[in-house]
């Protein structure tokens, strides 16, 4: 494919690494939270309940990680052209918000949750890729 797109400036392009590291880590922090909470039932029991309980954390989670996800794939697809990385994004954001539809087992907004992250992650290393490569 050829790419007509005017080369960005190195501010751009330390703009949009800064903005997808932000995403990135975003994506990384609700992996880690849900990965990490077996190990914290077990050796913190109080502090993890409170954790695992907290719906704030959830909703504060996806109001970090949709904005940023959303400027890091505009970036990207500005600097490549490519739909593919947003197209991981949109469904790794849609699965945490399903994840916090009411009535949903907790079991399965976990494994929901998860498997959007992954999806946000996914999309952003490919989006980190394309930027890199684009010409």
């Amino acid at each position: 494919m050829m790419n007509a797109l005017p080369k960005p400036s190195r501010s751009t392009v330390r703009a949009a690494d800064g903005v997808e590291s932000a995403a990135l880590s975003t994506s990384l922090l609700c992996l880690m939270h849900c990965l990490a909470l077996p190990l914290l039932l077990v050796l913190l029991p109080t502090a993890a309940d409170a954790f695992v309980r907290s719906e704030a954390f959830h909703y504060v989670a996806v109001g970090l990680a949709a904005p940023f996800a959303l400027l890091a794939f505009a970036l990207g697809f500005r600097r490549h052209g490519e739909v593919r990385p947003a197209l991981f994004g949109a469904a790794g954001i849609g699965c945490l918000l399903v994840a916090l539809f009411p009535g949903i087992d907790h079991g399965a907004s976990i494994a929901i949750t998860i498997t959007g992250s992954l999806l946000l992650i996914a999309g952003h290393l490919i989006n980190w890729r394309l930027r890199r490569h684009a010409t």
